[in-house]
């Protein structure tokens, strides 16, 4: 999980996740995700390791985790993020990195910038329109370059268990969000790697 942006549609209650909540927690971040959402770092891992050389950009990079790891293989990195604080932890684990204040649904950089973008742990909020986002993240790839998301998807059967977590869920702004349909409606047909049945990767090669 990251900054989750602005929201997309008004919504009837206060927002927990806003911008000033991630720049008050940026300090303990780390540490509370690694206590409720395990499953987030082993993401990040499983994409750095599918990284090669290069740039990356790192979409509501966070703390600059995945930045951090991309930085040890020798990527050269950027990160966009909402939140001041969360990019101030993140240049102290990336010095060299490229950090902006910027939302994910305009991406301040031109067309076919970047060897490869990701969002991790980023799109699947309630008021997130990912489809918007992830055609963003598209646009500033360069051709033959990938992009990658690692999210939680929707289930492919809506069970009654399934429907009790995503509205569990939805009391924390979180909800899944079917990502190979929207990979599909912009044309592509991504990879798909099944970390659990609630986490997936989702890769794809712009053409």
């Amino acid at each position: 999980m990251a900054t989750k942006g602005i929201d997309v549609a008004s919504r009837s209650r206060p927002r927990i996740w806003t911008t000033k909540t991630y720049d008050t927690v940026a300090k303990q971040y780390d540490s509370l995700m690694r206590i409720f959402f395990p499953s987030g770092e082993k993401g990040r891992e499983r994409i750095v390791e599918r990284l090669g050389t290069g740039s990356v950009l790192d979409v509501a990079c966070g703390t600059g985790t995945l930045l951090a790891l991309a930085h040890e293989k020798g990527l050269k990195c950027y990160g966009i993020d909402l939140s001041r604080g969360m990019l101030s932890q993140a240049k102290l684990k990336v010095p060299g990195a490229e950090l902006t204040a910027a939302s994910f649904y305009k991406l301040p950089y031109p067309d076919g910038h970047f060897d490869y973008v990701v969002a991790t742990n980023a799109l699947s909020g309630v008021s997130i329109d990912a489809g918007r986002v992830i055609s963003e993240m598209i646009r500033v790839n360069k051709s033959g370059g990938e992009v990658y998301v690692a999210e939680w998807p929707q289930a492919e059967e809506e069970t009654l268990t399934e429907r009790l977590m995503v509205m569990l869920a939805s009391l924390n702004e979180d909800a899944p969000q079917d990502y190979l349909g929207i990979f599909r409606g912009l044309g592509y047909e991504p990879e798909v790697e099944v970390l659990s049945k609630r986490y997936h990767v989702l890769g794809i090669t712009k053409r």
